[in-house]
Protein backbone atom coordinates (compact mmCIF):
# COMPACT_ATOMS: atom_id res chain seq x y z
CA UNK A 1 0.00 0.00 0.00
CA UNK A 2 1.07 3.82 -0.81
CA UNK A 3 0.17 6.58 1.44
CA UNK A 4 0.41 10.17 1.38
CA UNK A 5 2.15 10.28 -1.63
CA UNK A 6 2.07 13.09 -4.25
CA UNK A 7 2.65 12.03 -7.90
CA UNK A 8 3.75 14.96 -10.86
CA UNK A 9 3.57 14.20 -14.30
CA UNK A 10 3.22 10.44 -13.43
CA UNK A 11 2.46 8.15 -16.40
CA UNK A 12 0.86 5.01 -14.91
CA UNK A 13 1.16 2.86 -17.80
CA UNK A 14 2.84 0.40 -15.44
CA UNK A 15 -0.27 0.21 -12.72
CA UNK A 16 0.57 -3.25 -10.30
CA UNK A 17 -1.90 -5.63 -10.28
CA UNK A 18 -2.99 -5.43 -6.73
CA UNK A 19 -1.75 -1.73 -5.89
CA UNK A 20 -3.29 0.35 -3.26
CA UNK A 21 -3.31 3.94 -2.73
CA UNK A 22 -4.29 5.71 0.22
CA UNK A 23 -4.65 9.59 0.84
CA UNK A 24 -2.31 10.34 -2.43
CA UNK A 25 -2.69 13.23 -4.88
CA UNK A 26 -2.20 12.92 -8.21
CA UNK A 27 -0.91 15.81 -10.48
CA UNK A 28 -0.81 16.18 -14.39
CA UNK A 29 -0.71 12.49 -14.28
CA UNK A 30 -1.74 10.18 -17.54
CA UNK A 31 -3.89 7.56 -16.80
CA UNK A 32 -5.08 7.19 -20.64
CA UNK A 33 -6.08 4.42 -22.39
CA UNK A 34 -5.48 1.65 -20.10
CA UNK A 35 -7.51 -0.43 -18.04
CA UNK A 36 -7.44 0.69 -14.33
CA UNK A 37 -7.59 -3.25 -12.57
CA UNK A 38 -7.70 -4.70 -8.80
CA UNK A 39 -6.37 -1.57 -7.56
CA UNK A 40 -7.54 0.74 -5.05
CA UNK A 41 -7.80 4.32 -4.91
CA UNK A 42 -9.11 5.43 -1.32
CA UNK A 43 -9.51 9.43 -0.02
CA UNK A 44 -7.47 10.00 -3.38
CA UNK A 45 -7.37 13.47 -5.01
CA UNK A 46 -6.54 13.76 -9.29
CA UNK A 47 -6.14 17.29 -10.24
CA UNK A 48 -5.65 18.04 -13.90
CA UNK A 49 -5.35 13.72 -14.91
CA UNK A 50 -5.81 12.56 -17.78
CA UNK A 51 -8.43 9.54 -18.33
CA UNK A 52 -9.24 9.90 -21.46
CA UNK A 53 -10.23 6.05 -22.51
CA UNK A 54 -9.59 4.72 -19.31
CA UNK A 55 -11.89 1.65 -18.25
CA UNK A 56 -12.08 1.79 -14.18
CA UNK A 57 -12.26 -1.62 -13.26
CA UNK A 58 -10.76 -0.85 -9.98
CA UNK A 59 -12.31 0.79 -6.45
CA UNK A 60 -12.81 4.13 -5.55
CA UNK A 61 -13.28 5.83 -2.62
CA UNK A 62 -14.02 9.19 -1.57
CA UNK A 63 -11.80 10.15 -4.27
CA UNK A 64 -12.01 13.64 -5.82
CA UNK A 65 -11.70 14.71 -9.58
CA UNK A 66 -10.77 18.11 -10.66
CA UNK A 67 -10.12 19.71 -13.81
CA UNK A 68 -9.39 16.20 -15.21
CA UNK A 69 -9.77 14.87 -18.95
CA UNK A 70 -12.25 11.76 -18.93
CA UNK A 71 -13.18 11.74 -22.68
CA UNK A 72 -15.05 8.50 -23.11
CA UNK A 73 -13.54 7.21 -19.32
CA UNK A 74 -15.62 3.81 -18.89
CA UNK A 75 -16.64 4.15 -14.93
CA UNK A 76 -19.51 1.35 -15.95
CA UNK A 77 -17.03 -1.35 -14.23
CA UNK A 78 -15.89 -0.28 -10.87
CA UNK A 79 -16.31 -2.22 -7.71
CA UNK A 80 -19.54 -2.39 -5.97
CA UNK A 81 -18.27 -0.96 -2.37
CA UNK A 82 -16.72 2.40 -4.32
CA UNK A 83 -18.39 5.43 -2.73
CA UNK A 84 -17.84 9.36 -2.23
CA UNK A 85 -17.06 10.58 -5.85
CA UNK A 86 -16.63 14.33 -6.85
CA UNK A 87 -16.27 15.50 -10.13
CA UNK A 88 -15.22 19.07 -10.04
CA UNK A 89 -14.79 20.92 -13.75
CA UNK A 90 -14.45 17.43 -15.39
CA UNK A 91 -14.76 17.07 -18.84
CA UNK A 92 -17.18 13.49 -19.04
CA UNK A 93 -18.06 13.76 -22.98
CA UNK A 94 -18.53 10.40 -24.12
CA UNK A 95 -17.95 8.82 -20.70
CA UNK A 96 -19.96 6.00 -19.66
CA UNK A 97 -21.78 4.66 -15.87
CA UNK A 98 -23.90 2.84 -16.94
CA UNK A 99 -25.18 0.35 -15.06
CA UNK A 100 -23.68 1.64 -11.51
CA UNK A 101 -24.58 1.61 -8.48
CA UNK A 102 -23.44 4.38 -6.43
CA UNK A 103 -25.39 7.04 -4.31
CA UNK A 104 -24.40 10.78 -3.67
CA UNK A 105 -22.15 11.15 -6.78
CA UNK A 106 -21.35 14.82 -6.88
CA UNK A 107 -20.94 16.54 -10.29
CA UNK A 108 -20.29 20.43 -10.45
CA UNK A 109 -19.51 22.64 -13.33
CA UNK A 110 -18.70 19.58 -15.37
CA UNK A 111 -19.46 18.54 -19.54
CA UNK A 112 -21.29 15.69 -19.92
CA UNK A 113 -22.13 15.79 -23.70
CA UNK A 114 -23.14 12.25 -24.67
CA UNK A 115 -22.43 11.32 -21.65
CA UNK A 116 -24.51 8.05 -20.49
CA UNK A 117 -25.90 6.65 -17.47
CA UNK A 118 -28.20 3.94 -18.76
CA UNK A 119 -29.48 2.01 -15.82
CA UNK A 120 -27.69 3.51 -13.51
CA UNK A 121 -28.58 3.41 -10.08
CA UNK A 122 -27.14 6.88 -8.80
CA UNK A 123 -30.07 8.21 -6.25
CA UNK A 124 -29.13 11.22 -3.34
CA UNK A 125 -26.60 12.77 -6.86
CA UNK A 126 -25.99 16.30 -7.45
CA UNK A 127 -25.36 17.98 -10.99
CA UNK A 128 -24.53 21.50 -10.47
CA UNK A 129 -23.54 23.55 -12.93
CA UNK A 130 -23.11 20.72 -15.82
CA UNK A 131 -23.53 21.03 -19.50
CA UNK A 132 -25.55 17.45 -20.39
CA UNK A 133 -26.56 17.69 -23.82
CA UNK A 134 -27.81 14.54 -25.08
CA UNK A 135 -26.52 12.78 -22.37
CA UNK A 136 -28.73 9.55 -21.61
CA UNK A 137 -30.72 8.48 -18.60
CA UNK A 138 -32.62 5.82 -20.07
CA UNK A 139 -33.47 3.05 -16.64
CA UNK A 140 -31.62 5.35 -14.11
CA UNK A 141 -32.93 5.67 -10.55
CA UNK A 142 -32.42 9.61 -10.19
CA UNK A 143 -34.43 9.14 -6.69
CA UNK A 144 -33.70 12.97 -4.66
CA UNK A 145 -31.22 13.88 -6.67
CA UNK A 146 -30.38 17.80 -7.72
CA UNK A 147 -30.21 18.37 -11.45
CA UNK A 148 -31.53 22.25 -10.80
CA UNK A 149 -28.48 23.78 -11.67
CA UNK A 150 -27.83 21.32 -14.90
CA UNK A 151 -28.59 22.60 -18.13
CA UNK A 152 -28.72 21.16 -22.00
CA UNK A 153 -30.19 17.56 -20.15
CA UNK A 154 -32.98 15.31 -21.74
CA UNK A 155 -34.77 12.93 -19.64
CA UNK A 156 -37.98 10.94 -20.71
CA UNK A 157 -39.83 10.22 -17.39
CA UNK A 158 -41.14 7.34 -18.20
CA UNK A 159 -37.81 5.83 -18.34
CA UNK A 160 -36.85 6.82 -15.11
CA UNK A 161 -36.93 6.86 -11.50
CA UNK A 162 -37.41 10.23 -10.50
CA UNK A 163 -39.79 10.14 -7.07
CA UNK A 164 -38.32 13.56 -5.57
CA UNK A 165 -36.05 14.37 -7.96
CA UNK A 166 -35.06 18.48 -7.80
CA UNK A 167 -35.52 20.66 -11.27
CA UNK A 168 -34.94 24.57 -11.42
CA UNK A 169 -38.37 25.29 -13.28
CA UNK A 170 -36.41 26.59 -16.10
CA UNK A 171 -35.41 22.47 -16.19
CA UNK A 172 -38.55 20.99 -16.89
CA UNK A 173 -37.91 21.82 -20.88
CA UNK A 174 -35.45 19.05 -20.79
CA UNK A 175 -38.48 16.64 -19.16
CA UNK A 176 -40.74 17.35 -22.10
CA UNK A 177 -38.38 17.57 -24.50
CA UNK A 178 -39.27 14.38 -25.54
CA UNK A 179 -43.24 15.18 -26.74
CA UNK A 180 -42.13 17.49 -29.48
CA UNK A 181 -43.55 20.55 -28.11
CA UNK A 182 -42.98 24.39 -28.26
CA UNK A 183 -42.23 26.29 -25.38
CA UNK A 184 -42.47 30.09 -25.43
CA UNK A 185 -42.20 32.46 -22.57
CA UNK A 186 -45.00 34.63 -22.34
Amino acid sequence: MTESTLYEKADFSEIGSSDEFYDCRFVSCDFSDRTIRKTAFEKCVFDKCNFAMTVFACGLRDAAFTDCKMIGADLSAIDRFSNALSFNRCNLDYASFANIKLRGLAFRNCRMHDTSFESAGIPDSTFAGCDMERASFAGADLERADLSAAFNFAIDPRECRLKKTVFSRYGLEGLVSHLNIVIKDA
